[in-house]
């Protein structure tokens, strides 16, 4: 049914709820926005697909230094222990993501490949002078303090749940407190 103009003029728009009125009243101007505004979403997604698959090798490398240190920094400040997240565990990371052989990457930091497996494979703890070499490495982009971080929460975890060395240091105790808290 056509409804003419003079039918308009005479309703009452008084009358109509604001929901009714809006339910009314159609712009297809919107569509035409909503469609360009779509295009346009699709052509910067797009775009920026191909940016992300076009990226030069050191724009990749640098993109999964960038994630380890993300992950890294979220497992430092995180209050939650896992044994798998050791110092050994990021360290063979920056070493992977950087698709190099541990030789080479031992070479460049200027250790043993022996000592370098060790760290790796949590055998042996790092020193300082290593955790300083590893943030100059990454040209500071993870800092020594987050490699020692990571140390600590290991050593945190020993100390609070070890109970052979709570057994062992027991026997050089003598005259404990006689009270608990």
């Amino acid at each position: 049914m056509k409804t003419n103009r003079k039918e308009i003029k005479e309703t009452n728009f008084s009358k109509l709820t604001g929901e009714e009125l809006a339910d009314a009243f159609v712009f297809p101007v919107d569509k035409v926005l909503n469609a360009k505004a779509k295009k346009e979403e699709d052509d910067f997604w797009k775009a920026r697909r191909n940016q992300f698959e076009n990226r030069s090798h050191k724009q990749r490398m640098y993109s999964r230094l960038l994630q380890l240190k993300f992950q890294l920094e979220d497992y430092i400040d995180s209050s939650q222990y896992v044994e798998a997240l050791s110092f050994g565990f990021f360290l063979k990371e920056y070493v992977s993501r950087q698709e190099k052989k541990d030789k080479d990457f031992a070479v460049e930091v200027d250790i043993k490949p022996a000592v370098l497996s060790q760290y790796i494979n949590n055998h042996r703890n790092p020193t300082e002078e290593f955790i300083i070499r590893l943030e100059l490495h990454s040209n500071g982009m993870i800092p020594a303090i987050n490699w020692f971080k990571v140390i600590q929460k290991d050593k945190e975890h020993e100390i609070m749940t070890s109970q052979k060395l709570r057994d062992e240091e027991s026997k050089h105790v003598k005259n404990r407190l006689g009270f608990a808290y």
